[in-house]
């Protein structure tokens, strides 16, 4: 079994070294960028096909390649913009403004005098944000997907610069210094960082024959899910590591090319000093394929290692626990580990059974707190659940999304309390499967259920009115547990080419709401017949150059 995972793993790097032709540098979109939303419902409808979009970040140079090839579909294949225009006209014309220098660069537009081959290009983006958050308890409550940020109470201003920087056809650069006036909103009480200013994300990435390797800190989505994802998403601070993985996604050579596309991605991050183990290590591995151009899967396995007073090496001690059963207590392979599978599958409209116009997609997501010990389910299963509609109705613009994520599932199965309080934590790694105190998956966090509904509809062509509604429970293992009911109601304007403006009010009404009073070990407390009232107002301006 340990050759063939040295196979596998080797296999799968050469071949996307040997299949991805010439680098070409590209920075890599952040990863709330309204292009991902863009680009997935264009795949949802139909429009872009051979498109995998599950694993994020991706460089502004793909995003440019799903572009294009819309704009190919579009022409060679009218007839898939039939009752469609609604949608597709106003999201295409914008894309190609977002990404005329990449599309430039591949020959397929018209540039602005820019060589193919100039050696430095460059651009950036200014993001103000000016909020008044008002909570009915405490002092700070958990802000979903923010990259460990809190919602902290009173008004307050961020900002930040996000500048990229690409040299030749082989370095990308990126760095996002940020301000916030409040330092709550980076944490509060064991979590305290009392930083105004502060790096939020500055990398190097070099590629070379489709391979890329990046160093610094970023963030990283790896899962179909919208409101979160099971093993990796942006909720908790962003981590410090190192990548290797295929820039594009390829295909195998010769007649193995028919079997579909594949992208490779792994990582090494090292974890914050004030945990349990002080700088454990946390090593990630993506393989995701895709078929045929309208299913894709992915697999996913998280391990954490190393850390002070735990000497293991890297890669020794991960490709040794590959290799064997989980919960090992042999010399240096007491790790704690997560694995997942998904899949997002886009099915066309079907008359009297899909009678939507641009069909829908169906997405999930069935991960494991340790490896896969029992079939079908794990004996630690975590599931999460999708269907997404790009289009309601012909000719018009409104889209439905409806999620549900569950990691308390197999304790309710099977009604065993031993499974309690396990998903994110380990009885090795007792801070868990967290950094800073916010757990690297769902932003639910141990025993937790959320059902989410969120539908957009675009008002003018660049006007954007969303709806969410969310439901959610969080440790509900425990005798006292959070619920919460949430609405939202966001306004998207873009004002120009490359200026947009959001404004969002969320109400949130919360019974036994929790905070974080503990990360070594990690502890969260609830307050035990509590109701609080939280009304959020944001507003968000980006200006892109």
């Amino acid at each position: 079994m340990r050759v063939v995972a040295h196979w596998l793993i080797g296999i799968v790097m050469g071949m996307a070294l040997l299949a991805g032709g010439l680098a070409e540098a590209s920075v890599n979109l952040p990863t709330h960028h309204w292009a991902y939303e863009a680009i997935e419902r264009l795949t949802a409808m139909g429009v872009i096909d051979w498109a995998m979009v599950v694993a994020k970040p991706y460089s502004r140079k793909q995003a440019a390649q799903y572009v294009a090839r819309a704009l190919e579909r579009a022409e060679e294949k009218p007839e898939t913009l039939e009752g469609r225009e609604a949608v597709v006209g106003p999201l295409l014309e914008r894309l190609v403004r977002e990404f005329r220098p990449e599309l430039a660069r591949q020959g397929l537009i018209a540039g602005n005098g820019a060589k193919p081959r100039d050696w430095l290009r460059y651009g950036g983006r200014l993001q103000t944000e000016v909020d008044g958050f008002f909570l009915g308890h405490q002092t700070v409550r958990l802000r979903e997907n923010r990259g460990g940020e809190y919602y902290a109470n009173g008004p307050q201003l961020q900002t930040d610069v996000r500048g990229w920087l690409e040299l030749t056809d082989a370095v990308a650069i990126v760095a996002q210094p940020k301000f916030i006036s409040n330092t709550n909103v980076l944490g509060y009480g064991p979590t305290h960082n009392n930083k105004n200013l502060y790096m939020r994300e500055l990398n190097v990435k070099v590629s070379l024959a489709n391979i890329a390797v990046e160093v610094g800190r970023g963030t990283q989505w790896w899962g179909p899910g919208y409101h979160g994802t099971l093993l990796l998403s942006d909720h908790a601070f962003p981590m410090d590591m190192i990548k290797l993985g295929s820039e594009d996604p390829f295909r195998l050579p010769s007649f193995l090319s028919a079997l579909g596309q594949w992208k490779v991605n792994t990582f090494l991050a090292q974890l914050e000093r004030d945990r349990d183990f002080p700088r454990a290590k946390i090593f990630g591995l993506r393989i995701s394929y895709q078929p045929i151009s309208w299913l894709e899967f992915g697999v996913t396995r998280l391990t954490q290692f190393n850390g002070r007073g735990r000497e293991q090496s890297f890669p020794a001690t991960v490709l040794r626990t590959y290799n064997n059963p989980p919960n090992q207590e042999a010399p240096n392979l007491e790790v704690n580990e997560q694995f997942m599978a998904d899949f997002r599958a886009t099915v066309p409209r079907v008359p009297f059974i899909i009678p939507f116009p641009s069909g829908v997609q169906f997405y999930g997501e069935l991960g494991s707190e340790d490896k896969w010990s029992k079939w079908p389910l794990s004996s630690r299963a975590a599931l999460l659940g999708g269907i997404y509609i790009p289009q309601l109705f012909s000719n018009d613009s409104t889209d439905f999304r409806l999620e549900y994520a569950d990691t308390d599932i197999y304790r309710r199965l099977t009604k065993d309390p031993g499974l309690k309080n396990v998903w994110y934590n380990s009885g090795i790694y007792r801070s868990g499967m967290r950094y800073r105190g916010y757990p690297l998956g769902h932003w639910m966090g141990t025993d937790g259920i959320d059902l989410f509904m969120r539908v957009t509809r675009y008002m003018r062509d660049d006007l954007q009115l969303g709806i969410n509604l969310d439901m959610s429970e969080r440790a509900r293992g425990l005798p006292v547990h959070e619920k919460k009911y949430e609405g939202t109601i966001d306004v998207n304007w873009w004002l120009s080419n490359t200026t947009h403006l959001t404004i969002a009010y969320t109400f949130q009404q919360i019974m036994n709401p929790g905070q974080i009073t503990n990360i070594n070990p990690f502890v969260e407390t609830f307050a035990a017949g509590v109701m609080s009232n939280n009304h959020l107002l944001w507003t968000n301006l980006t200006v892109e150059f």
